[in-house]
């Protein structure tokens, strides 16, 4: 026996000697779960950089050393190429403000790709620091198993194909918003990765997602509505390796913020704000200032038409200015694009041109911080052509159908004026009114007899329009916050002065939404639009990029200057809405005379409107068009006075400000007075839309017949006058009547005397007076002024038997009193002349509905 199992260990022995080296090593790959790293990359591209790849027709593997697991990240990601069309618009930041910060880990055999809590720190409490660690875990947002180690390294390899040709970035809520129906899902087999760069600190892979509705979608843009395809562009970057030391921010100054919970902060609410910047370390000494040792660079995009890109630079290098004021010297530069250059790449903070089928935004100014200072890390500035081709084609709004009812509620902020990330930075509206404002001062023009109808508007014009938006749009990127209550810093008698501008500005903040500045006849024009930075600005700009803590805490301290005037969206817009300076679309600290000449100039210019638009061989829709963009700008005109009924103007003050003022002051009663004035005499009295029946006659429609095209209004091919001036009389009067600001009138009279406020009772008693004034004589009642006096009947009605929540009960009763007085007129018109057959069914209809009124809202309170 033992023979024979010396013989068997011979044999095997001999056997085990005959195996080459080559096969034991195949045999030990066969037991092994990974695959051999030259084997797996055969063929492949080997793309070094930020993060190594290795790309092999539609299989793409990321590469990880040891010692970079754990490590956090920024994942940014953009739409690289859209459908211009229902906000899915190339080149649009899908995470504004705060970019990803990520990290790979490792778990057995899988890497995962993990979002960090980033907004919860405990810095200066190691016992507080366990806590955050214990209550705040990750998100994990993919994973991979493991296929193959990197012999060079031992780097841990993983596909990554699918993390990337997925709804990673959540594009697919956009897409299933712009359908509007349905269920939108993802089709990985109609998408794939389009391109993969990797530099020294950032690493871009592209992909084209393809998404399936459930029914096919009328997109014009879209070439088969059975699909929708879009690049979508990611990022991954290297955090900056030695973090920007923060500037705290202050609620005086109107700067965007990236917000902390620290829980070793003292303070009860845990809240740390630091200011949104880009980081500037001085270099060179230039007399009391520094040159930054890298200057904070844009670049304009070869896709930028060659005519517009001086002045896109010029709008960029205007804010040298303001910066100057901070303690620096050529701080902001701006140059072309490097040929090559990826403007996707966030190494570049770009300035582009887009075009879309449906216009979306106008032009948008987002930017990406890193999440632990506040440091600006990239921006992608976006400008629409359409924006830029409405101011040129002046009568020909490209915008969509905007109502004088819209215009309206987009300048009162009406559904509040939030800021919507994912439409950028800015508001509905924005681009219509831009449009807008140079059809009013071509038609003002041509009335003045310094251009012709349909002449172009002068380059002057252009010119400042087009470095305003810039100097907007980068000032966004800067960190700076709308500021909606900078045109209160300019005197109204300063308007058309033009060494106060250069200094001040037409208005203090070019991140402000003005109107254009025209003048009135007989007066020679100042700027059109701010020629350069405002004072604000100069402040606010000081306030976050001064390098001295101490002087930045001085700064915010000067809040009471005219000159440094802020108010932002939350303040400006909604029924929350309270202060008549912070306005959009306004001009001068006295916006009420500003109102009541920006609506005269307006009225004056719809008298002749086809002597001002109409040239041989023009479209009579030209008319039609121009008259629109009138009625419009002569809404936001009206948008403020509103707010002065039951207004108190904000202040942001801290106590011992110098010139310190009360957080809330009240709006004088002989300014509320003379608002109400000013509305029911440009918007209820009886002459406010007469309208030459000459110019009505000449008011044609589109007759343009193919895709993209409008050539009725809302199934009208004839302009419906009646509904769109109605439409805009019920949304003033659905403001002025709105809870809050009953409510606001109510709290106003207790807080600041009866005697000092314009009261329900005395707005009612207006209303009712201007838009009834036919009872007092024996005129008949025209078709408008009867559309006019049923809305109001409406309001009135509500108001009694079914009050809005918040409605206070003196408004109800308020109600109740100017019906029942009403009524009284009614039947005294019908009873002392012979009115019209309109007329005579009108009123009787009226009087019906108020006894219905008065005898339901005795049995609603029983």
């Amino acid at each position: 026996m033992r023979s024979h199992t010396l013989i068997v260990l011979s044999v095997l022995t001999a056997f085990a000697g005959g195996v080459s080296a080559q096969e034991q090593s195949d045999a030990a790959q066969q037991r092994s779960p990974y695959k051999d790293f030259a084997e797996l990359t055969k063929g492949a591209a080997a793309i070094e950089g930020f993060l190594d790849l290795y790309q092999k027709g539609d299989q793409l593997w990321l590469a990880i050393p040891p010692d970079r697991l754990g490590e956090d990240f920024l994942l940014e990601m953009k739409i690289a190429q859209g459908v211009g069309a229902a906000g899915l618009f190339g080149g649009t930041m899908l995470d504004i403000f705060e970019g990803k910060v990520m990290s790979l880990e490792r778990h057995g055999d899988r890497v995962f790709l993990l979002k960090r809590p980033h907004r919860f720190t405990a810095k200066n409490d190691p016992a507080a620091a366990k806590a955050v660690e214990l209550t705040f875990t990750e998100s994990v947002l993919e994973s991979a198993k493991i296929e193959s180690f990197r012999t060079a390294d031992s780097a841990v390899v993983v596909p990554v194909q699918d993390w990337f040709v997925s709804d990673l970035s959540n594009v697919g809520t956009r897409v299933k918003n712009a359908v509007g129906r349905g269920n939108t899902p993802f089709d990985k087999a109609r998408s794939y990765i389009e391109s993969v760069k990797s530099f020294p600190e950032n690493t871009n892979i592209r992909a084209r997602l393809t998404y399936r509705p459930s029914e096919p979608i009328n997109i014009t843009s879209v070439p088969d509505g059975r699909s929708i395809s879009l690049s979508i562009h990611y990022t991954l970057a290297a955090l900056p390796a030695e973090p920007m030391t923060p500037r705290i921010a202050d609620d005086r100054v109107g700067n965007f913020m990236t917000v902390h919970k620290d829980f070793s902060n003292e303070d009860s609410t845990f809240f740390v704000r630091y200011v949104n910047r880009w980081r500037l370390e001085p270099g060179e000494r230039v007399g009391d200032r520094w040159r930054p040792r890298e200057p904070i660079t844009y670049y304009i995009d070869a896709n930028v038409p060659e005519e517009y890109r001086d002045v896109f630079k010029a709008g960029v290098e205007g804010w040298n200015a303001a910066f100057e004021a901070a303690g620096w010297v050529d701080a902001i530069r701006a140059l072309d694009l490097p040929e090559g250059a990826d403007p996707e790449d966030i190494r570049y903070a770009t300035l582009r041109w887009n075009v879309s089928d449906e216009p979306g935004y106008g032009a948008i100014g987002p930017s990406v911080v890193d999440p632990r200072t506040g440091e600006v890390l990239d921006a992608d500035i976006l400008f629409e052509a359409s924006m830029f081709q409405g101011q040129r084609s002046t009568w020909r709004s490209l915008a969509g159908p905007v109502s004088a009812a819209d215009a309206l509620e987009q300048a009162l902020g009406v559904n509040g004026n939030t800021l919507d990330p994912s439409a950028g930075t800015e508001l509905p509206g924005f681009a219509s009114s831009f449009i807008d404002q140079g059809a009013v001062l071509a038609a003002a023009l041509v009335a003045r007899g310094e251009i012709g109808p349909n002449d172009p508007v002068p380059p002057e014009y252009l010119e400042q329009a087009t470095k305003w938006v810039v100097m907007h749009e980068v000032g966004h990127t800067l960190g700076l916050q709308h500021n909606f209550r900078s045109s209160a810093s300019t005197p109204f008698d300063r308007l058309h002065d033009r060494e106060w501008a250069e200094e001040n500005g037409v208005f203090s903040s070019v991140m402000e939404y003005p109107t254009v500045n025209i003048a009135p006849p007989g007066t020679s024009n100042g700027y059109y639009y701010n020629p350069g930075a405002g004072s604000y600005d100069r402040w606010a700009v000081s306030f976050a990029y001064t390098q001295d803590d101490a002087r930045a805490a001085e700064l915010a301290r000067q809040v009471a200057d005219r000159k440094h005037l802020y108010g932002t969206n939350a303040e400006s817009g909604g029924p929350g809405a309270l202060d008549p300076s912070i306005n959009t679309y306004d001009l001068s600290d006295d916006p009420l005379a500003w109102g009541t000449e920006r609506t005269s100039i307006v009225a004056g210019l719809w008298e002749k409107l086809p002597e001002y638009v109409l040239d041989d061989n023009e479209s009579y829709y030209t008319v039609t068009s121009a008259f629109q963009s009138l009625l419009r700008d002569y809404a936001r005109a009206l948008a403020p006075s509103i707010k002065y009924i039951g207004g108190q103007y904000i202040n942001r003050d801290h106590a011992g400000d110098p010139d310190g003022r009360l957080p809330f002051e009240n709006v004088p009663v002989a300014k509320q007075r003379q608002a109400l004035e000013l509305i029911v005499d440009r918007a209820f009295a009886a002459q406010a839309f007469e309208i030459p029946q000459d110019v009505l006659a000449r008011m044609g429609s589109n007759r343009w017949l193919h895709w993209g095209q409008n050539g009725t209004f809302d199934g009208r091919l004839d302009f419906p006058l009646h509904q769109q001036v109605l439409e805009f009389q019920s949304t003033l009067l659905a403001q002025l009547l709105h809870p809050s600001r009953l409510a606001r009138i109510r709290d106003a009279e207790t807080k600041y005397g009866v005697e000092n406020v314009v009261t329900i009772p005395e707005m009612m008693d207006a209303l009712s007076a201007s838009i009834w004034s036919e009872l007092d004589g024996a005129a008949n009642i025209t078709a408008m002024r009867r559309d006019l006096q049923r809305a109001y009947l409406d309001a009135m009605v509500k108001l009694l038997v079914d009050p809005e929540e918040g409605t206070p009960a003196d408004a109800r009763s308020v109600a109740r009193l100017q019906l029942t007085r009403l009524a009284g007129r009614v039947e005294s018109r019908l009873g002392s002349s012979d009115p019209d057959a309109y007329t005579r069914a009108h009123l009787e209809e009226s009087a019906a509905r108020i006894d219905k009124a008065l005898e339901a809202s005795i049995t609603t309170t029983m």
